[in-house]
């Protein structure tokens, strides 16, 4: 089973990264995963790099339970994003912010709701 977190705050403190195994703790129940239809059914064909506006992304992480507020400098954003992807696709941690991450966000919204 799932409990959303209030405290996920890439300012004060790292999660322990991409190598920790998050999507096979999801897989036994542990923790969140996105659904890789809704990734794909998000992403709604167009390319995965294409570039979003981050504060629209970063809506979406503070609705899930990140720690993202209107004031934060853009090295910020950028880390709580890079704290996004490191934990749900740590293929590709840039903090960049683009179609597929969003889509990944949407995906854990629509399954796990706001946090």
């Amino acid at each position: 089973m799932w409990w959303p977190t209030p405290d996920i705050a890439p300012q004060r403190k790292d999660d322990p990264g991409p190598l920790f195994p998050w999507q096979a703790l999801a897989m036994q129940g542990i923790g969140a995963w996105p659904d890789p239809a809704r990734v794909a059914f998000y992403l709604n064909g167009k390319p995965r790099d294409e570039l979003v506006e981050p504060k629209v992304l970063l809506d979406l992480l503070a609705r899930y339970g990140y720690e993202v507020t209107d004031n934060m400098t853009n090295a910020q954003q950028k880390r709580a994003i890079v704290a996004f992807q490191m934990h749900f696709r740590p293929a590709r941690w840039d903090g960049v912010a683009d179609r597929e991450t969003l889509a990944i966000a949407e995906a854990l919204l629509e399954s796990y709701g706001q946090g």
